[in-house]
């Protein structure tokens, strides 16, 4: 017995060419028998906070760095774009000499 004796029983997608299997029996419900929502908020309530609390450890050290480099820079930004940020801007270039002129003072405007 060679490899040119070998017989392949395989038919098409699935048939195995073997005998016909008895006593197998499937069951299954209709899409429309099913309660796909059944229990979705209270099980939301309460794995979800569960699931939230777990991840909260590798969410918000991310959360409060990346919000700590967004507050410097929106105050970073408001200084370079107010007078005192502009003189001191100045005054760092050699511009214009510490003490020369007086550093502007900003006031709130009466009502």
């Amino acid at each position: 017995m060679g490899a040119d004796d070998v017989v392949l029983q395989i038919g098409w997608w699935g048939d195995m060419g073997s005998a016909k299997q008895k006593g197998i029996k499937t069951y299954g419900l209709s899409p429309y028998r099913q309660k796909p929502m059944h229990g979705l908020m209270r099980s939301l309530i309460f794995n979800g906070s569960k699931r939230t609390m777990q991840q909260l450890p590798y969410i918000a050290p991310p959360l409060m760095f990346f919000y700590g480099v967004y507050y410097w820079a929106k105050n970073k930004y408001s200084y370079f774009n107010s007078k005192q940020g502009h003189f001191d801007h100045l005054v760092h270039e050699g511009t214009i000499k510490p003490g020369q002129y007086e550093r502007p003072v900003v006031t709130p405007l009466p009502h």
